[in-house]
């Protein structure tokens, strides 16, 4: 009778061990289920940020060509009105003259700009009141 008692006390001690052993393995189960999906969700969420990176990054190098393409058509033509002018220069002897003429006194004032001491006073217009000198006196 003592066996069977000590060979039931066993079992229910041997029980009891099971049932916290398990206890502990779904709590380690569900923690690990909980750290696995906000693994997911970060994944899923840098996938995203991917995506939106390079989805921006084509557009910029898109950008990037058509303002190539407009750098090297404004070149192009910069070298043409470089070109017809030397050009009238060299064909007509009146232009020649105009062109390497200085510009008048008050032309030349009105396109220099003094020094800007910070950039509101860089957009001060010129004075209303007052008219620009004649060149010829």
């Amino acid at each position: 009778m003592k066996t069977w008692l000590i060979a039931l006390l066993l079992g229910v001690c041997g029980l009891l061990w099971l049932l916290q052993q398990n206890h502990t393995l779904r709590t380690s189960l569900a923690q690990s289920r909980q750290l696995t999906q906000a693994q997911n969700s970060a994944i899923a969420q840098l996938n995203a940020q991917l995506t939106a990176s390079r989805e921006l990054a084509d557009s910029n190098e898109q950008a990037q060509v058509a303002l190539r393409q407009q750098l090297d058509s404004a070149s192009a033509q910069a070298v043409q009105r470089e070109q017809a002018i030397t050009r009238l220069i060299n064909e007509n002897d009146a232009f020649r003259r105009w062109y390497s003429a200085e510009l008048p006194d008050a032309v030349r004032r009105v396109h220099q700009r003094p020094a800007c001491a910070s950039a509101g006073h860089c957009l001060q217009p010129l004075p209303a009141g007052q008219s620009v000198p004649d060149a010829g006196k």
